[in-house]
């Protein structure tokens, strides 16, 4: 058929327009393929956990299909653009309205087509791989990943032919709309110069300023997870209108510097954008939110897997970890070595400790101020423990008067000299770690650990007592699981125990909850990096080809190679590198939100969450300046073509 002839040899003459659409919608497709193969494989579904990671996968899968669907469309916009001058020159020579929208379809069901079958190999290849990295993260021995699955190749091909659909009718929607003649005047069409709006961008800055507030002041509660979402929005909103209304106000007033302005290379770079500013600010801020979605996902899940061993300990200082309301007799201590001598499992050292039950509360300047009521406003949990306790279980000799206290709280704690509690004032000395410093009852709240001179002194910070014992233990680990279950059922019937915590049952949640997390946060960073490597790369080709006629022109009147690449550089250096430092700002002010939010899993390690942001900015910042480096030799071929 002709139309399809013509359909395939516009993709072919436009490789460099349809090629990196193409290979992006391909990766995605073996990306989303890689989900749906996993959420839909049953031996995952019968891994201890696998129904609740099959549902963090759900999360990720639909958070990635809306970005793939989004993605599309823009590109898809641009791509039409540049296709409507073709579409106009066979317009010209007699194409009705009908047979340009046959041709339409063509193109897209060959995109289609190749896109599919690309993405179904990319993604079978490379499935396999990521079930083995799965199965090493999340220590899952017997789970089976098939090299193709049947079901998710079908779901995975049903949407992205559901997407595609969508994409034709917008596209045979615009060409219903329009006179076809006018899609060759449309092409090379130049805009106006567009006004910068003072009040756009005032409102723009008031909505970044406010959403950087709420997530600094954010609270360590789950309503904060709402205050968090409320920030994202507002920063959304405040980047695209900075990025829109003040890239067009700085570019006038670098227009208005005549010592900046009349330089050769500034004069063509700075006049050349403004006129299609508005435009450009658009791409801009989007490649600013997708970076900055990137590296949140990337540093929240990353930094929780880092903190992961730390967070065990927290809760499981020992392989066991129990506490009664009564001292613990010799008897629960030998149906603990029969328990363990059953299943085969060896029983270490016992470590006793005697403390007062927690008191919930919040530091106050120099106060600790205790919560009438512990809700989600309650940050900590307070323990007095006897100094002859710490000085049993360190190996120390410490003694105390009355009015003093040691300190043991997690990194960032209360850091002052004096502390005053239930109206009292203790002098305290902190002291940097504690064997016995454990999360009771693993909640949500952060403990703070207190030795006092005497019982006296801790039952004057709270009456309640209880009895807290740990230990390690070795065996096999079917063997070392089967023990903990067991020594955790008896709860009630032989050990009345207020509390039980065992490091085999604690490190496998961990795993599932941490390494699903991570992987989810892998992917979606990967679609992000994508979408914004794709997105620079179709805004330098559409600049190139609006600069081409320009730059053309300039060079049959004097302007040299030399000065052109020059003058190409100076253009996107002007501009580029705001996106980057964009998202540098907004992941600087997420940081203390996202810090509060993994403190309701347990991460208090401030210091390790700023290392890997930082680190993980600097590796985004050189992979962007190494795709500004591609796209500027686009750009520059273009031009000069």
């Amino acid at each position: 058929m002709l139309k399809l002839k013509l359909a395939r040899q516009t993709i072919s003459k436009n490789l460099q327009l349809y090629l990196p659409f193409l290979l992006a919608n391909a990766v995605l497709v073996g990306i989303n393929y890689i989900f749906f193969s996993m959420t839909t494989n049953k031996s995952l579904e019968k891994q201890n956990y696998g129904s609740f990671l099959i549902q963090l996968m759900n999360i990720g899968l639909v958070f990635t299909m809306a970005i793939t669907f989004f993605f599309m469309i823009y590109i898809n916009g641009i791509v039409s653009r540049r296709r409507n001058h073709e579409l106009g020159l066979y317009s010209i020579l007699g194409m009705t309205r009908s047979d340009l929208g046959k041709m339409i379809f063509f193109i897209d069901a060959i995109m289609f087509a190749a896109s599919s079958v690309l993405g179904l190999v990319f993604g079978a290849t490379f499935v396999k791989f990521v079930g083995l990295g799965l199965k090493k993260l999340l220590e899952m021995e017997r789970l089976n990943v098939p090299v193709f699955s049947s079901v998710a190749a079908i779901i995975c091909i049903g949407y992205f032919a559901a997407v595609y659909f969508i994409l034709l009718l917008g596209d045979l929607w615009r060409l219903r709309s329009v006179n076809p003649l006018d899609l060759w005047k449309a092409t090379n069409k130049r805009e106006k110069e567009p006004r910068g709006s003072w009040i756009f961008g005032i409102a723009g800055v008031v909505a970044l300023c406010t959403g950087y507030a709420i997530a600094v002041r954010m609270k360590v509660s789950m309503d904060g997870v709402k205050s968090f979402m409320l920030a994202v929005v507002l920063v959304v909103i405040g980047t695209y209108l900075v990025f829109i209304a003040f890239s067009i106000i700085f570019l006038k007033m670098l227009r208005k510097n005549k010592s900046f302005y009349y330089r050769r290379n500034h004069f063509i770079s700075v006049s050349g954008m403004i006129y299609r500013m508005k435009q450009n600010g658009a791409s801009l801020a989007s490649i600013c939110l997708l970076l900055t979605t990137a590296l949140v996902a990337i540093v929240t899940t990353g930094t929780l897997r880092l903190s992961q061993e730390a967070t065990i300990k927290l809760y499981n200082p020992y392989d066991v970890v129990m506490t009664k309301k009564t001292p613990i007799s010799h008897a629960d201590k030998m149906m603990i070595q029969s328990r363990a001598k059953d299943n085969h499992v060896t029983v270490g050292k016992y470590v006793n400790m005697t403390m007062t039950g927690p008191i919930y509360g919040n530091f106050s300047g120099s106060a600790y101020s205790v919560s009438k009521t512990v809700d989600m406003s309650t940050e900590n949990q307070l323990f007095a423990v006897p100094v002859a306790d710490y000085n049993r279980i360190q190996k120390q000799n410490v003694h105390l008067a009355k009015d003093e206290i040691l300190m043991c709280s997690s990194k960032g704690g209360y850091d002052k000299n004096r502390l005053t509690i239930k109206g009292k004032t203790y002098k305290v000395r902190h002291i940097d770690s504690f064997d016995f410093y454990f999360d009771y009852q693993r909640t949500i709240f952060k403990p703070i650990f207190v030795f006092a001179k005497d019982k006296t002194v801790c039952e004057q910070i709270s009456g309640k007592w209880l009895y807290a014992m740990g230990y390690d233990i070795s065996g096999k680990k079917s063997d070392l699981k089967k023990y903990t279950v067991g020594l955790e059922n008896s709860q009630g019937t032989y050990i009345h125990m207020d509390s039980f915590s065992d490091r085999p049952l604690v490190s496998e949640i961990f795993n599932q909850v941490y390494g699903g997390l991570l992987f989810i946060g892998i992917f979606v960073s990967i679609v992000m990096l994508i979408a914004t490597v794709v997105v620079m790369y179709y805004k330098q080709i559409l600049e190139g080809y609006a600069d081409r006629d320009r730059f053309k022109t300039m060079q049959q009147v004097g302007l040299s190679r030399e000065e052109t690449k020059s003058a190409i550089n100076s253009q996107v250096l002007t501009v580029f590198m705001f996106p980057i430092i964009g998202a540098a700002v907004n992941v600087g002010f997420a940081i203390p939100a996202i810090r509060k939010m993994l403190v309701l899993l347990a991460m208090y390690d401030k210091l390790l969450l700023v290392k890997f942001g930082i680190v993980s900015l600097a590796v985004t910042f050189l992979g962007y300046v190494a795709v500004y480096k591609l796209t500027t030799n686009v750009y520059e071929n273009i031009v000069n073509r």
